[in-house]
This record gives C-alpha cells, structure tokens and sequence, in this order.
C-alpha cells in the first residue's frame, strides 16, 4: 500500500508541477501596466500598455501596412503603432492591451493588440 502512494505521488507531482508553471508563465496571467506608468518609465524593456482608445484616432496606413492609433488614460496619452490587420473588436473607447516596446521616434511599436472584452454583449442598436 505504500508503494502505491509513493508511486502515485512520483507520477502526480510533476503534472501538477507542470500546471502551476504554465498558469504563472502564461501571458493572460501577467497585468499590464497603464498609460501613465508607461510615459513615466524611462526604460526601453517589453511591456504591456493597457488604456481606453481615443474617439476618431484608428487609422489604417495601406502603404506601410500599419494601424496606428492612441489609448489614453486620465493624464496621458501614447501613439501605437502595429504593423497587423486590427483586431475585429478594435473600437473607439473600448480598453486595449498593446504589447511591444518604445520605438525611436517616441511611439509605441505594438508587436501584440489585445481588446479587452466587456463584462457583457448586447446586440446592435441596444
């Protein structure tokens, strides 16, 4: 009987290990930080931004292939730039997650945009 304890443990311990590693890691795991925070960081490091999007500032750049847009918080405000079809709930005013880094020109390069869903969805019209 006491083998099979042991046994079950040396089998249960890493999966479970495992699970609890892939939960820390995992990147709806991680918060982000807001506009604020971000402009008044002075380092260049990977970051997520997360802020409402301004009313009339999404613009697609067919050329360059690149949404632009800003998200803004009470105080601040910041440029994205992603270069990347947007994603389907992109709107105006609804919260956005950017993920990149400072680019040289003082935007922010999105390698990532995630749109935070709202707590309900109402059809068209409501």
């Amino acid at each position: 009987m006491k083998w099979k304890i042991i046994i079950g443990a040396i089998i249960i311990l890493p999966i479970l290990a495992h699970v609890v590693y892939a939960f820390a890691v995992s990147p709806t795991a991680n918060y982000y930080i807001t506009v604020d925070q971000y402009v008044a960081r002075s380092a260049n490091t990977p970051v997520r931004v997360g802020g409402q999007v301004v009313p009339g500032s999404i613009r697609w750049d067919s050329a360059a292939r690149t949404l632009r847009f800003q998200i803004a918080s009470a105080n601040a405000r910041i440029d994205v730039a992603y270069r990347a079809p947007a994603p389907d709930a992109l709107r105006d005013d609804v919260t956005a997650i950017v993920e990149g880094a400072r680019a040289t020109d003082g935007s922010f390069l999105a390698t990532n945009v995630l749109v935070r869903c709202p707590h309900q969805y109402l059809p068209a019209g409501w």
